[in-house]
């Protein structure tokens, strides 16, 4: 994704995300069918073709061929580009992004366990929580990858956490009901897929057309947008112990819907480091 035309991030991010999400829930909801229409040993065949077709495909991938180079060499060269990603002041910038509560989508690690506190039924969580809410998250990934392709990218990512604020809001000050239940986490899975792809497409923004460390740049960026989600879910989880399930929609309300506002001022300010182009890279000669 990072050798796209940084037009592309958009669409490729939301694609990405669709295809993770909307193919997890599908796959899920079929493992699970199959748990109850085939025998066990039947069901194992069955989960191993589904984990080993999809991986067949990756044989139709046309590479470039990537040219012997002794590993030391290589090693000194994805160090320097990985320094010079770290220090980067559009990095530091974007971790402003990554690290907010804002996205993180927290209230997915809990919704099944609230359906009770909604008077929802134990098919009414899977159906809302399970399949639809994974189909959701893809339509919400879609969405977001085609938000970003119109508007401001670190304002999209914003925009991402008033949108779960106001489906959060609902969960918290609707009637306690399978139709809030139904209704609130459905607009949230929406919200939080469009939140998956303007993540990633301001990871993409963030690292620019990098030479040597990609991958590696990517991973380490990716992982630090987990680092919202375990506290968010932590936080959540708090206010459940002590006000319920208001409570735990509420802190993650107030989370996503003060620091949305909050990062549309940031990208404001930290304009200028996008409109300075991409982080220069490294070339054959600093190598």
């Amino acid at each position: 994704m990072t050798t796209l035309p940084a037009r592309s991030h958009g669409r490729a991010a939301g694609w990405y995300n669709a295809g993770n999400v909307g193919g997890g829930a599908l796959g899920g909801g079929l493992a699970i069918w199959l748990a109850d229409a085939v025998s066990l040993r039947a069901l194992t065949g069955c989960v191993a073709l589904l984990i080993a077709l999809p991986i067949l495909t990756a044989v139709r991938i046309e590479e470039t061929p990537i040219p012997h180079v002794a590993a030391w060499p290589r090693i000194v060269s994805l160090w320097r580009d990985l320094r010079a990603l770290v220090i980067s002041p559009r990095t530091l910038a974007g971790l402003v992004f990554f690290l907010s509560p804002v996205g993180s989508a927290a209230i997915q690690n809990l919704i099944s366990g609230v359906g009770p506190d909604y008077r929802a039924s134990a098919s009414e969580v899977l159906l809302i929580s399970g399949i639809s809410g994974g189909l959701l998250n893809a339509f919400g990934s879609l969405l977001g990858g085609l938000f970003c392709g119109r508007i401001n990218i670190r304002k999209a990512y914003a925009l991402s956490g008033v949108l779960a604020a106001i489906f959060g809001a609902y969960l918290a000050l609707g009637p306690h009901s399978p139709i809030t239940y139904g209704v609130g986490y459905s607009g949230y899975a929406i919200a939080a897929g469009f939140a998956y792809a303007v993540f990633t497409a301001l990871v993409l923004d963030v690292l620019g057309p990098r030479r040597h460390a990609a991958a590696t740049a990517y991973s380490l960026l990716v992982a630090s947008g987990n680092i919202p989600i375990v506290y968010m879910t932590w936080l959540n989880g708090l206010g459940y112990k002590h006000w319920g399930a208001r409570g735990l929609m509420s802190v993650d309300t107030l989370a996503n819907g003060l620091g949305g506002i909050a990062l549309f001022i940031f990208a404001a300010y930290v304009r200028r480091l996008w409109v300075q182009g991409p982080e220069p890279q490294l070339t054959e000669r600093t190598k």
